[in-house]
């Protein structure tokens, strides 16, 4: 069973962006690795930025650029599908807490994808974005 949905394309990424996202998940297909991208960083930590006792942060290799100057993603150590029901009280207890301090003092949005634009439901995963800004004076002049 393929863990990777379709893609759709959305306005959270440029063009170009998505044509990296398409390519590097056909690619996946074709060479039957279609299959949850984040199980080598919850066995190895490969591209892990920080660790957290429950919890991964991770860059996203294909981020929301149009939106974003950063697009973070955090996940949990061990993989599941994405349902807040699956965390255990440990897991929720640290979110909880990473959300009252970590996030709230280094993203501007926590960015949840609910099932019907979820690419990756297998794996539980968040974004945690900080958004483009620009004076007022410039976007309404433009």
């Amino acid at each position: 069973m393929s863990e990777i949905k379709e893609i759709t394309a959305t306005y959270t990424r440029t063009k170009g962006m998505m044509r990296e996202y398409i390519r590097t998940f056909e690619e996946r297909k074709k060479t039957g690795k279609n299959r949850n991208p984040f199980l080598e960083a919850q066995s190895n930590f490969h591209g892990v930025i920080k660790e957290f006792n429950y919890w991964l942060l991770l860059e996203n290799d294909f981020p929301y650029d149009a939106i974003a100057t950063m697009n973070h993603m955090i996940i949990p150590k061990r993989s599941f599908p994405f349902d807040w029901k699956l965390l255990n009280k440990e897991e929720l207890n640290e979110f909880q807490e990473l959300r009252e301090g970590y996030i709230k003092d280094n993203y501007d949005v926590i960015y949840e994808n609910l099932p019907s634009g979820q690419t990756i439901p297998a794996s539980f995963h968040i974004h945690l974005l900080k958004l483009k800004r620009t004076s007022m004076k410039e976007f309404m002049d433009s």
